[in-house]
């Protein structure tokens, strides 16, 4: 009773939020949302995302910052004591920058473009930032200063970008198969640095033969790698590396603190294959390990009776301290020659990432996707992503970013920007606990990153590995990354090869020798063009507005009439829909799919480009196999049966897809043999 009386408060409360100003403003009502629903669907969203409050701050700190190892030099350079402590105090105040950063990207995300998404420092190119373009503590070949110079005028050219509207001209200049490699490519690259020690569990360690080996050892059995230059070789003076390797003085895999780290990973595992539980499984697995390594005198704790160890407890007893930016704000520099590559990684990365982020997210909202594929607002929505990018160089930052995260506030009921103001007051509230975010140990993020890594791998679902040129320049955009500890390379190694295959089929069509498969991707260009142009008054109708409608499961069966299916060729009808979009979906004797096609399984037709795709994709033994009346909705209609071999669900069991017939165009006495593939 007490319940139900709450729920009835909730409900008038929502219901004249909706009917006020404040609702009409953020269209709550019209997009089918409440005020509550909105703040619970911000809190999923920051769930799992938070991460980046514990994992940003270490990474952006390991690029050293504007700590100069010349001032330590007598005492050991970068890995002296003096050079340590600067990166702790550069860690602590990244934790105030990520939260600010992100609190401002999502706020202007919520008041300027009304949509449910939240912002932060991308995952990937803070790596790229810190371990490519800075080095590792300073050792690359770009000042700091000059790396986030770069970073803010990445921002200002996808602000022009975004305020012009070329984005999706752009958008199709690059190689679908590099588009789809990069995201996973940057999974594996953050993945690779969940298993190592300085971001990680120390699964993945150096070796003087392979480079790479087994680790998980403890701290007393860790022989470090030197620098065996001249200096080292002929007057004993070397510098001490962080690498190091276990095969020395053994102990692999008896870390206390890895074991600890791998359940803690296993936990997100689990609790990922929950929908209930799948929002927050990350912070969880996160805050599990911490919660067991901030207890003193133990074999796992991040506290140890060590100097290091005293100094971080002092600080995390703070609880409550709001960390000064004096060395992060506005280091820019006017020498960005070196930077130059690192500036066009940004914005190709960046680009892609928010294009990619943008269009998955807002499907699902009503009256936000538009018939030509873009979305509503989606000029305002890019361009505050740039001004978001720019605004974070001002605090030391990396590219500012869209995160695909937000999809977990959309399924949770997000639907209007007050979820992205949501996140973006939880990400205020915890500019106040830097002691608390600074002291997550390394292990307990480590697994969240290879979870988020492996969550970037299922971009691959949509590479046509059938295709070999596809593949192959998918494959090594995606290997490269993590094995040169370089994004940059790994999208620049895709491109290579790429562009030389390409440039060969070219070459040698001109000899008339044709790659296999180009026959039939001229024929499917034909046809779509021919579609595209036909002017059959049926075609017409369904073209004015008509949606794609199927029907599966729980429909009411009626009486049926089979179609004859004596001879393959000559009996599969050649059928065609056309979708909302104007796009079609030919079925029939080998058939062309033109996108978007709605309720198809996507691992078994591809979405080719942004937005829409424009070029066919044959399909094999589809077919017309019956046709009657159906209750769809309630309402009774006239519909066809479409059976396809490879168009199945998770079991492998065929999916039967039952179409309006209004909505369908047999062709009985077209060219069957111009679409079957034997």
């Amino acid at each position: 009773m007490v319940f139900e009386s709450i729920k009835a408060g909730v409900d008038k409360f929502n219901e004249g939020v909706n009917k006020s100003k404040f609702g009409k403003f953020f269209g709550l009502e019209a997009r089918g949302s409440t005020l509550t629903g909105e703040f619970r669907a911000g809190t999923a969203t920051f769930l799992t995302m938070a991460y980046v409050l514990a994992v940003n701050p270490r990474i952006m700190a390991e690029s050293g910052g504007i700590c100069d190892a010349s001032e330590f030099e007598d005492q050991g350079g970068i890995f002296s004591e003096g050079y340590e402590a600067c990166l702790n105090d550069l860690q602590r105040q990244y934790v105030t920058a990520t939260a600010l950063g992100s609190l401002i990207g999502c706020l202007l995300m919520g008041f300027g473009a009304n949509l449910p998404i939240a912002l932060a420092p991308g995952m990937g190119m803070n790596a790229y930032f810190t371990y490519t373009v800075v080095g590792w503590r300073g050792t690359g070949s770009v000042a700091y200063q000059s790396a986030l110079t770069a970073v803010l005028i990445e921002g200002f050219l996808f602000l022009v970008l975004s305020l012009s509207g070329a984005r999706y001209a752009v958008a199709k200049l690059i190689p679908d198969p590099l588009r789809h490699a990069v995201a996973p490519g940057i999974g594996a690259f953050l993945a690779h640095l969940g298993l190592q020690s300085a971001n990680g569990l120390g699964i993945v360690v150096s070796d003087i033969a392979t480079a790479v080996t087994l680790g998980g050892c403890p701290v007393e059995n860790r022989t470090p790698l030197v620098a065996y230059d001249d200096a080292c070789k002929n007057e004993g003076i070397c510098v001490v590396s962080d690498a190091y390797t276990c095969d020395v003085l053994g102990g692999k895999m008896t870390n206390a603190t890895m074991w600890l780290g791998l359940l803690g990973m296993f936990i997100m595992g689990v609790m990922m294959v929950y929908p209930k539980s799948k929002n927050g499984s990350i912070i969880a697995g996160i805050l599990f390990v911490t919660a067991i390594s901030w207890f003193r005198d133990t074999a796992v704790s991040y506290f140890p009776d060590t100097e290091a160890g005293d100094a971080r407890f002092d600080y995390f007893k703070q609880v409550v301290n709001i960390e000064p930016l004096d060395m992060l704000i506005a280091n820019y520099s006017s020498d960005i020659k070196a930077a130059i590559m690192a500036l066009v990684t940004f914005f190709f990365v960046d680009f892609l990432d928010t294009t990619g982020t943008f269009l998955a997210v807002v499907q699902p909202i009503p009256g936000v996707m538009k018939e030509d594929g873009d979305f509503e607002g989606s000029r305002i929505a890019f361009s505050i992503d740039a001004i978001s990018t720019m605004i974070g160089s001002v605090f030391g930052l990396s590219p500012v970013t869209s995160f695909i995260e937000s999809g977990a506030g959309v399924m949770a009921g997000g639907r209007t920007g007050l979820t992205a103001i949501a996140v973006g007051l939880y990400f205020g509230l915890s500019i106040f606990f830097a002691p608390v975010f600074a002291s997550i140990p390394p292990w307990a993020t480590g697994g969240a990153l290879v979870v988020v890594g492996s969550m970037m791998f299922q971009n691959l679902a949509k590479v046509q590995w059938n295709k070999f040129d596809h593949g192959l320049t998918a494959f090594v955009t995606v290997l490269l990354m993590p094995l040169t500890y370089s994004i940059a390379y790994g999208i620049i190694g895709g491109v290579m090869v790429w562009v030389a295959l390409q440039v060969t089929f070219w070459v040698l069509s001109l000899f008339g020798i044709k790659r296999e498969g180009a026959d039939e991707e001229e024929d499917a260009q034909v046809v779509a063009k021919a579609l595209s142009e036909t002017t059959d008054e049926e075609d017409s109708n369904v073209k004015k507005g008509n949606e794609l409608t199927v029907a599966r499961g729980d429909c009411e069966e009626g009486e049926f009439e089979e179609v004859e299916m004596d001879d393959r060729r000559t009996s599969l009808a050649d059928m065609r829909m056309v979708s909302e979009n104007n796009k079609s979906l030919r079925l029939g004797g080998g058939a062309l799919v033109s996108f978007p096609v709605k309720y198809i399984h996507p691992h078994n037709v591809r979405d080719n480009a942004y937005p829409v795709r424009q070029s066919g994709q044959r399909l094999v033994g589809a077919g017309v196999l019956k046709q009657g009346m159906k209750s769809i909705n309630g309402e009774l209609v006239e519909c066809v049966f479409v059976h396809h071999r490879e168009i199945k669900d998770e079991n492998g069991v065929p999916i039967e897809i039952w179409v309006k017939k209004a909505h369908v165009k047999i062709e009985k006495e077209g060219n069957p043999e111009m679409f079957y593939k034997k």
